[in-house]
């Protein structure tokens, strides 16, 4: 499973600068091209630098509309860079700021989250820098202007700005009015996205013009918002406690009042699943530490009478998905308890699941009350309070920040491609993302087509043979590594992380995620040089309609092409084993990982037809690679 994004409005306190306070101008006859003279123009048009300056607070309420949720929101602004934005959907709600020292969130189950990562501090050291009116500097040394001509928006003639600066790769386009000098656009683009805002319902306030409407579209996932801002007034006094975050609320307690819990976990197909208990109902979910927000399926959390409403779009590997929410009342996670809490609702994620079937995902919101221990070997993992938690081992602490509240590391492939990976304990196997993979050529690699089975739905990549994948101290030999085969709109597309960790590497270590302190500490596990069995058939075994397992997908030029087996083919019988409707499939496919030159007979019905198969196991992946010690020399 892959990270699932709560309502992603961070109100961008540079784009609030540049882009939201506006007056109207007097019209201009003489054309401009000089940036640098329309931003001037622009601003004299609003009454002056001077007057924008004095504005040193701001308070705004209103509507919002964000995908299919309807809510109010509040905003506090104190120059130069605290805020706080509340957020309010009935079903949901969140808060989110910046005390002037750091960035914050705080989500919908009171989880508090402090916003360290690289990338996010460049940003708000462009916001600061932007409220000092630098980018009007000719000679600044970090921002740039150019003037790409006149656009077209509606059927306005617009001039058209480009504003990039030194600092990170960001890079915004305003569109201006030629008549009004109005900003009716603006495009913000950034590695892993690009916001498409339109501005209108000019109203003055204290002789500022401002857009008390505004449409938001965010790239590439179709996400929307809109607001409507029904009061705003300005140099009103704030008191500075308004921008720190509120408390988090701890929502659980461990039995017996210990301060951690051990629960054992079933590790199939790379998979974690553990225990949740719901109204008396005992069930296994998934533990994901890229899922964003917990997710229960809808079908089981109607069948526990609980009530699903809104809607939002959600993105996995490499699509967008539908989800809503409800409010799941007390429950258990092994021995743990909690009170009630807020998730995320997916249809159809059980059918979506084999053996054994998974009616919910533990995502942040549940995973970032802890630091959690996860022991692969003993098959284990162990919960501690954050406050009781004193690490004594000789592992390897890695600093970790959170990024779209997943863990983000550092991590060298083949000596050569490095850059921060996330950490998802959801995802069967480790993968890079498709940016990366452009910029550095490996999209062309010769690999293994496989698809994968996500919240998103299927995803086709190509499995690929490194020779080593490196996480600080630790080297792993002759790694498989998926390569998204298209950009897609979800997870792959993301370019400000290389790549996904997945449970194919994860499973080598013993891991401890500390979440208070955005670290990952690693130790060698006990199975840290085994390999671990690999699919020598090319095939994927999934089920038809009528629960019968089926070939759902043949990887061309494989083994289980060369023994003639086509996608769509039911399974009927397999090493002597009959295989009827509602068979495990993962016993199937376990069989699919013997020795090489070894045979699977199989029995297939194709149309009408009965075929007998002999399918011959090869090693699907040179080792002849060069030594991963002559590359990282």
């Amino acid at each position: 499973m892959r990270r699932l994004p709560f309502p992603a409005r961070a109100i961008n306190i540079a784009l609030i600068c540049l882009c939201t306070l506006l007056l109207a101008g007097t019209g201009r006859s003489t054309d401009l091209s000089d940036p640098y003279e329309i931003m001037q123009a622009h601003y004299a048009a609003v009454g002056g630098l001077e007057r924008l300056k004095s504005i040193i607070t701001s308070q705004s309420e209103g509507r919002v509309h964000y995908d299919g949720l309807q809510g109010t929101f509040k905003h506090w602004e104190n120059r130069p860079l605290q805020y706080r934005t509340e957020e309010d959907y009935s079903i949901i709600s969140q808060i989110e700021g910046d005390s002037g020292d750091y960035a914050w969130f705080y989500d919908t189950n009171g989880q508090l989250l402090i916003v360290k990562d690289e990338e996010t501090l460049k940003r708000r050291r462009i916001s600061v820098l932007l409220d000092q009116y630098e980018h009007l500097d000719r000679q600044s040394p970090n921002f740039s202007m150019a003037f790409a001509g006149i656009a077209t928006i509606g059927d306005r003639p617009c001039y058209e700005v480009v504003l990039t600066n030194t600092i990170n790769t960001d890079r915004g386009h305003f569109f201006f009015d030629k008549e009004t000098l109005y900003m009716v656009k603006s495009l913000h683009h950034q590695p892993d996205m690009e916001t498409e805002s339109v501005y209108d319902d000019f109203r003055e306030v204290d002789g500022i013009l401002m857009p008390f409407h505004q449409h938001n579209t965010f790239h590439p996932w179709e996400k929307t918002e809109e607001t409507w801002i029904t009061h705003y007034t300005n140099n009103q006094r704030i008191d500075e406690g308004l921008f720190l975050p509120p408390r988090t609320e701890k929502g659980y307690h461990f039995p017996d009042g210990d301060t951690s819990a051990t629960i054992p976990f079933e590790f199939i197909e790379n998979l974690i699943y553990l225990p949740v208990t719901v109204g008396g109902d005992t069930q296994y979910w998934v533990l994901d530490s890229g899922a964003s927000m917990s997710v229960i399926d809808q079908e089981y959390a109607e069948k526990l009478g609980m009530e699903v409403q809104g809607n939002i779009k959600g993105y996995g590997f490499g699509a967008l998905f539908d989800l809503s929410f409800v409010k799941v009342p007390g429950h258990q996670v092994g021995s743990i308890h909690f009170d009630s809490q807020k998730l995320y609702v997916s249809k159809g994620l059980e059918a979506r699941s084999y053996e054994p079937l998974m009616v919910g995902i533990l995502g942040y919101d549940f995973l970032s009350r802890f630091v959690v221990e996860i022991d692969y070997d003993r098959k284990q993992v162990t919960f501690h309070a954050p406050e009781s938690f004193h690490y004594q081992g000789s592992g390897v602490v890695i600093d970790a920040p959170l990024k779209y509240r997943t863990f983000s590391l550092p991590v060298t492939i083949d000596g050569t491609f490095k850059s921060l990976w996330s950490l998802d304990l959801g995802s069967y196997h480790s993968s890079i993302h498709y940016p990366f993979a452009e910029k550095h050529g490996l999209l062309d690699r010769v690999g293994v087509e496989i698809v994968s089975q996500g919240m998103s739905g299927l995803s086709r990549e190509r499995n690929i043979q490194f020779n080593c994948l490196q996480i600080d101290r630790f080297r792993l030999d002759l790694p498989l590594i998926s390569l998204p085969i298209e950009k897609g709109v979800g997870a792959t597309a993301l370019g400000e992380v290389g790549g996904n960790l997945g449970n194919s590497t994860l499973r080598h270590f013993h891991l401890f995620l500390n979440y208070p302190e955005q670290k990952i500490i690693l130790e060698e596990g006990i199975s840290f040089n085994v390999a671990f069995p690999r699919d020598k058939s090319g095939l994927i075994i999934g089920r038809a309609e009528n629960n019968q397992p089926m070939i759902s997908f043949v990887a061309d030029n494989s083994p289980a092409t060369k023994a003639g087996l086509v996608a769509g083919d039911i399974i009927v019988e397999m090493d002597g084993q009959a295989v009827g409707p509602n068979h495990p499939i993962t016993p199937l496919r376990y069989m699919l990982h013997g020795p090489a030159s070894g045979s699977v007979l199989m029995k297939v019905q194709r149309e009408e037809q009965i075929l007998a198969i002999t399918l011959i196991l090869e090693d699907l992946y040179p080792t002849d690679t060069a030594a991963c010690e002559d590359l990282v020399q």
